[in-house]
């Protein structure tokens, strides 16, 4: 019979942890209104829209503040007229003659003074808060990102702290991932991992954070790995991941190598005459096209890759060489 052999060799394997979890937002800021009972008169972004930081997502009614505003400032005015007044009557009760105006009359003219200085003070204090008040009527971004949901809607009365916005801060993407808790305690940040998306394309990721709690409920543990930026997942998404937390060298065969005998692993062994002989091994972590060989094998061996499973042990072959690289034939 006719089979295709291959000489082993010691290849990279790498030991993965899988999970699956849902595709979050890395922080989701919500964007409230500081002020209250104004109507929305402009909404300059929509969902998905990318903002900087400090750009204008809506404008409030302005037309209560303006007007309070050029109120004040006309209160301002009218008290550094009385103001100038008051100094203008102080400043004359000093120059005349001793004896001819009390030293009551001086006092309450000094004290006059004193009293509106204060009172104009009081007004700018004023201003300043009816000032901030209309700028509340412009709300802004807190942080560079994405909109990610809109929930107010022009002439909408809107309330002190409602929502207004949700945004993705600087549009960072993450897969918040439910793992093992046996599986956690191999993961760790810096740690690469594949995420498969619901359409089965795969991406890479870096795993950011490992939760330090597992839910006694569930027994799993929560690990967080980073996106790139420009991932086509988004948030609410299922996912699945895989996490490699260990990279080896290791002497690894072909999974169609493998021939099982009373459930056990074989492969057939070719010797240099080309008889075959069925060897028990010892396997450990497979990866998608080969597994790795804990006993029965040395480098260098030539095993059957192809046909092994209708070979019997001590059989005659007519060998086709191979070879056998990273658990790959070539």
């Amino acid at each position: 019979m006719t089979v295709i052999a291959a000489s082993v060799e010691k290849s990279q394997i790498t030991r993965s942890i899988t999970a699956t979890g849902s595709v979050v937002a890395w922080r989701e800021i919500p964007v409230s209104s500081e002020a209250g009972g104004l109507a929305v008169t402009e909404i300059a972004v929509d969902e998905g829209d990318v903002v900087a930081k400090g750009q204008i997502l809506a404008r409030l009614s302005q037309e209560l503040t303006i007007a309070g505003i050029s109120k004040q400032r006309a209160a301002i005015d009218e008290l550094r007229a009385s103001l100038a007044i008051a100094r203008s009557d102080a400043a004359r009760a000093h120059s005349v003659s001793s004896g001819v105006i009390s030293a009551q009359t001086i006092e309450q003219r000094e004290t006059l003074v004193k009293t509106m200085e204060a009172k104009l003070e009081a007004a700018h204090a004023q201003l300043d808060e009816v000032e901030a008040r209309h700028r509340q009527t412009i709300i802004a971004a807190p942080a560079a990102g994405t909109i990610a949901s809109r929930s107010v809607a022009i002439g909408q009365v809107i309330q002190t702290g409602a929502e207004t916005f949700r945004l993705i801060q600087d549009n960072r993407i993450e897969v918040d991932a439910r793992v093992l808790e046996s599986d956690q305690l191999a993961a760790a940040a810096g740690q690469s991992a594949t995420i498969f998306g619901p359409n089965g394309k795969s991406e890479q990721g870096i795993v950011r954070i490992v939760s330090p709690i597992v839910d006694p409920k569930t027994r799993l543990g929560t690990v967080r790995i980073a996106l790139s930026g420009d991932t086509h997942l988004k948030p609410g998404m299922f996912a699945r991941v895989e996490i490699a937390v260990e990279s080896k060298l290791a002497l690894t065969v072909p999974l169609k190598a493998l021939v099982w005998r009373e459930a056990k692993a074989h492969v057939f062994k070719v010797s240099r005459d080309n008889l075959v002989a069925l060897t028990e091994v010892g396997i450990g972590r497979g990866a998608t096209d080969n597994v790795e060989v804990l006993r029965g094998l040395n480098a260098g061996d030539r095993i059957v890759t192809q046909g092994a499973g209708l070979l019997n042990d001590g059989d005659v072959v007519n060998v086709k060489t191979a070879f056998v690289k990273g658990g790959a034939v070539r």
